[in-house]
């Protein structure tokens, strides 16, 4: 049988015809017979299976397909005359073609009613045991667990539709029926799953087994980077929050792509939903701005910002400075308005145990930019301030003291969430800053 299918429809029909053709000329049931003149010739064939078992409609135009190739090669260009004259020997050479094709089925009765538009009717019974029941194994290979629920959504009822085209079938005929299965399947993935193959394997018998392989195919997620930051609370109040993020971010580990490409909002969600199950975030209700960045090494990252309140504390260390080398500092903001804030920072010197109070307040101007002013309790010294992000890791940061002409400006890149390098450029001096984030 397998040699069958290969071989094709169309190709095996035309061999059977032709060797059926010359036995039953050889024993005179094909007729001579002239075509008149004026005749009208069969120009199209229809076909209509019939039978009492429960087939789906797939295997039914299969069958209607096969029975069609057979009256095409026997009928097309005959006169209708020719047709109703030799309707037995048509018939019964229909009956036998059919009969040794189609596996797992009699060929009860062949009706041909002939007209430009010849109509022939089928009537067939399976013989042997039928398939009642189909177990359908399905193998998401290389596709994480947590991303398998979605890639099976975007299956549908594909199992089920295995299931009807194999039910009801005999366990003869589920070899050549596979290929209806899989032209489903192809036509199903073609639709739903286009960055993905697939494989088939199929157990006949009462109880029909049957394998599914999925294959993701193109460039592939190998890798996915993480990160949690926030502009206006401290970092560590994140640290909790985070391994709900990474067991989200490693589902698109081994997807393809596209695939992630095109399910982008599904993802951003999922990083979002995982991000709020952090207690804290949901006590203070805290906004989560998730980006999936999909690729060869994606990207998840998640902002996590409070709209009433900013509070961030960093730690500095100045490498090529001698004196003051080492501070920390809290800057405690609260937004007055959509733009404006009002804040307090304060900075401590551990060398000599100095602190330095700030007060100030600042204005937003469009996403990543901030300006404004501070007053330095200590030495009574106002401070222009600016503070610039320059896209990705990079930023800026520019500060003036108008009373004793300072400037310093700071270009800043962030290395990981916990931590930042900055080169600090001054009227006198030149310094590295490593920045450690709270």
């Amino acid at each position: 049988m397998t040699k069958m299918v290969c071989m094709g429809w169309k190709k095996l029909a035309s061999i059977i015809i032709c060797s059926s053709s010359l036995f039953y000329s050889s024993i005179g049931l094909c007729l001579p017979a002239e075509k008149p003149d004026r005749a009208p010739t069969v120009e199209m064939v229809q076909v209509e299976v019939m039978t009492d078992s429960v087939l789906s409609s797939r295997v039914l135009r299969r069958m209607s397909e096969s029975v069609k190739t057979i009256g095409e090669h026997l009928l097309l260009g005959h006169t209708t005359i020719e047709v109703s004259h030799q309707r037995e020997y048509y018939e019964k050479l229909v009956r036998d073609v059919f009969d040794r094709v189609l596996v797992g089925y009699t060929v009860e009765s062949v009706v041909i009613e002939p007209s430009t538009a010849a109509k022939i009717l089928i009537r067939i019974a399976p013989w042997g045991d039928t398939v009642r029941d189909v177990k359908i194994q399905v193998d998401y290979s290389g596709v994480t667990m947590e991303a398998v629920p979605l890639v099976k959504s975007d299956m549908g009822k594909m199992e089920e539709e295995i299931r009807d085209a194999l039910i009801g079938l005999p366990v003869d005929a589920v070899d050549w029926a596979s290929g209806v299965a899989r032209e489903l399947i192809r036509d199903i993935l073609r639709r739903r799953l286009p960055e993905f193959h697939f494989s088939l394997d199929v157990e006949a018998g009462r109880q029909t087994n049957v394998r599914l392989s999925l294959f993701p195919t193109g460039q592939l997620v190998k890798d996915v980077h993480v990160s949690l930051r926030s502009n206006t609370i401290p970092n560590l109040l994140l640290v909790h929050a985070r391994p709900a993020v990474e067991l989200q971010a490693r589902s698109l580990r081994g997807l393809p792509v596209d695939y992630v490409e095109r399910h982008l909002k599904y993802f951003t969600e999922k990083v979002r939903q995982a991000t709020l199950t952090d207690p804290l975030i949901r006590q203070f209700d805290l906004k989560v701005l998730p980006v999936v960045r999909p690729g060869v090494d994606a990207e998840v990252a998640v902002a996590v910002e409070a709209e009433t309140y900013r509070i961030t504390a960093e730690v500095l260390l100045d490498i090529g400075r001698d004196k003051d080398n080492i501070s920390g500092q809290v800057h405690v903001g609260r937004m007055v308005g959509s733009y404006d804030e009002l804040f307090v920072e304060v900075k401590v010197l551990p060398g000599t145990m100095t602190w330095e109070f700030m007060p100030g307040l600042g204005h937003q101007f469009g996403s990543d930019t901030w300006a404004g002013a501070r007053y330095r309790t200590n030495d009574q010294e106002f401070v222009l301030w600016l503070h610039q992000g320059l896209g990705g890791r990079w930023s800026l940061r520019a500060e003036r003291w108008p009373g004793i002409d300072r400037n310093e400006v700071g270009i800043r890149y962030k290395l990981h969430d916990f931590l930042s390098a900055e080169f600090v450029l001054t009227n006198d001096r030149n310094w590295l800053r490593l920045v450690g984030h709270l």
